[in-house]
């Protein structure tokens, strides 16, 4: 080979070292077919996005010897982005059940999550699930012509679990 760039060429093509590791082998995660649940309901046809974020907050020292980050708490968040439907037992009877639930009795919202909602949970479809803290949401809006859009940003109460059983 010469010291060409690799343009146009494929993956086969470029050599490795004795001590790398091999490959990691498998299948990316397309989002075309998530499940999405907030509380008892199946939202999954309006959902449009979804993520599990970890927001690491470091703690940051500043001494006469200079600064140093040191690791923080972390607050994890759920963020979805729905079709909004005012159907019954959907998007928006949903969002605000359990907005209404924690703002008169402090009880937290319940989600899972996976990638695929076609498939069982396994190791290769595991669900993320726990409890969020509802916060207040813009309830519908949008351009003309384009469907209304609900963002939410909920905080968590604990780090999500993985289910893959």
């Amino acid at each position: 080979m010469t010291d060409e760039p690799t343009r146009g060429r494929t993956r086969d093509a470029v050599t490795t070292s004795a001590v790398d590791p091999p490959e990691a082998t498998g299948t990316p995660v397309v989002m075309t077919d998530a499940y999405v649940q907030i509380d008892t309901a199946n939202l999954s046809c309006f959902g449009m996005e979804v993520s599990i974020e970890p927001e690491n907050k470091p703690v940051e020292i500043i001494t006469f010897c200079g600064v140093q980050d040191f690791p923080g708490p972390t607050k994890w968040h759920l963020k979805c982005k729905f079709v909004q439907s005012f159907a019954t037992g959907s998007v928006d009877a949903t969002l605000s059940a359990a907005l209404s639930a924690y703002t008169s009795a402090g009880t937290p919202a319940t989600f899972r999550v996976r990638p695929y909602k076609s498939q069982a949970v396994g190791p290769t479809n595991p669900s993320y699930e726990g409890s969020a803290i509802p916060q207040p949401y813009i309830v519908f809006g949008g351009a003309a012509g384009a469907a209304s859009e609900v963002d939410i940003d909920w905080i968590l109460t604990a780090p999500p679990s993985k289910v893959t059983a």
